[in-house]
């Protein structure tokens, strides 16, 4: 597979998470998430603080936000542009060569096939003009696709999510997600 192709489970889950958008899912523990619900970026908020200090302290002035979901809980001074290629109304990237001083990429990376990981974080930190704030799950999801698959592609552990971003060492914080967003590390 070369940088620039999407491996089939990556198109495949694309279709999967545009499915759950329009017509909601039902977690793991019964309860059934509404298509307004579904991946409306409600997680973004726990890491708005730790995005407020970031882009004070970076002199942000613009922002993607890469798989942005629904984005339904943006605060609108970030000027963040919002890409989620499963969602119909943002799923316009930005131009080739475009640039943002803050790239946040929350509960995405998890969701990605790992043979594709490579690829769409390089292209994250391709966009991106000072910095980047990502997370990880490094746990399974409460919820399944459609073809019964977990909801998360790669399940890795902290150390290994930290060796792949480690050619992009001093741009970016990466955050772990447990239940709460854990303390914020720098790297």
């Amino acid at each position: 597979m070369s940088n620039s192709q999407q491996s089939k489970e990556y198109l495949e889950n694309i279709e999967y998470y545009k499915k759950m958008h329009l017509e909601g899912f039902k977690l793991s523990n019964g309860k059934i998430t509404t298509s307004d619900e579904a991946y409306n970026g409600k997680s973004t908020l726990l890491f708005a603080k730790l995005i407020k200090e970031i882009i004070k302290k970076n002199k942000i002035i613009n922002m993607l936000d890469y798989g942005c979901g629904k984005a339904q809980h943006h605060p609108e001074h970030w000027n963040a542009y919002k890409y989620d290629p499963a969602y119909p109304k943002y799923e316009k990237k930005p131009e080739a060569g475009r640039k943002f001083d803050l790239v946040i990429c929350i509960d995405v990376l998890e969701h990605i096939p790992e043979a594709d990981l490579p690829r769409i974080i390089k292209e994250i930190f391709d966009y991106s003009g000072k910095y980047v704030f990502a997370t990880a799950a490094v746990k399974e999801a409460g919820k399944t696709l459609p073809n019964g698959m977990n909801a998360h592609a790669t399940v890795q552990p902290e150390e290994w999510w930290r060796e792949l971003f480690k050619p992009y060492e001093g741009r970016f914080t990466l955050d772990f997600t447990t239940k709460k967003p854990t303390k914020k590390k720098k790297y």
